[in-house]
């Protein structure tokens, strides 16, 4: 049996990640001086509806007493495990969970564990988590990690938001183009490439850029029939439940997963984000 740790970038609904059995370690929420834990002492809706208010959340990465804890737990179990993190380029979790459980495992040798950098975030991380525990169902922990390494780079993600506003509060968009951008209706559409978040197009008006995420996932149509996608929102269901419908009108994917945004990409994109994951052609 192998077992599962992941983090909060991972979007993906809960009831699933605890059918899987994952180990959800939280990103930390830093708003007006507060400190909160994703999905833990802050849930999504209270961040949008904080953001909503002024609030400008700013994330950090999982906590290292958290890891420690983690960790050591399922290296007491004894059981192999690994763990599933959000992009190192997004992100420096990666880089200290490897230290981390690298120091640890020389008190645990006879563990098997694996850190996988799966280069992906939000609803993309959440349809690699997905994906690779159902695989483990049937195969055996060096069999599950190959195909985990296998799998990275191999998620499209397409991200837009409502408003231009909260990528200007981070820095992604400078004031000038959030000012020309709110006046025009031109909203972004980025992706996650290599690990990296990068704008792909701009795009005038809501309905456009929704008709212009389903055009890009023409590329993927052998990897999109016939197997689960899922859709990612920032406290704006209708706009996710559009999106769907669009989808079912072109695709026949075996299903379509729709849940909210968490903190480690709705903190920077603020209320309105659409995000997709969908698994590219081999």
């Amino acid at each position: 049996m192998v077992r599962f740790i992941t983090d909060s970038g991972a979007d993906a609904p809960k009831e699933l990640l605890d059918a899987y059995g994952f180990t959800v370690m939280p990103f930390g929420v830093l708003i007006d001086e507060e400190t909160f834990f994703d999905g833990e002492s802050i849930s999504p809706v209270e961040l949008y509806e904080k953001m909503r208010n002024g609030a400008a959340p700013k994330t950090f990465q999982v906590e290292v007493s958290r890891m420690v804890e983690v960790f050591t737990e399922h290296f007491k179990q004894g059981e192999p495990f690994l763990y599933l993190a959000f992009s190192s380029e997004l992100s420096g979790t990666y880089q200290t969970a490897t230290m981390l459980a690298a120091e640890l495992a020389e008190t645990y040798p006879d563990v098997p564990y694996a850190i996988i950098n799966t280069k992906t975030a939000s609803t993309g991380q959440g349809l690699f988590v997905l994906d690779v525990a159902e695989f483990s169902k049937t195969h055996n922990f060096e069999e599950t990690k190959a195909y985990a390494e296998q799998k990275v780079n191999t998620i499209r993600h397409l991200f837009t938001v409502e408003s231009l506003e909260y990528l200007m509060r981070g820095g992604r968009v400078s004031r000038a183009s959030a000012f020309i951008g709110g006046l025009l209706s031109i909203l972004p559409l980025l992706t996650v490439e290599d690990g990296k978040l990068i704008p792909k197009e701009k795009i005038r008006g809501q309905k456009k850029v929704m008709n212009r995420i389903v055009e890009w996932m023409e590329e993927a149509r052998p990897s999109i029939d016939g197997h689960r996608i899922i859709i990612g929102h920032g406290d704006s269901i209708e706009r996710a439940e559009q999106l769907k419908q669009l989808i079912e009108a072109q695709f026949s994917p075996s299903e379509v997963l729709i849940t909210i945004a968490g903190a480690a990409i709705g903190s920077h994109t603020g209320p309105g984000l659409i995000v997709i994951g969908y698994d590219l052609p081999a």
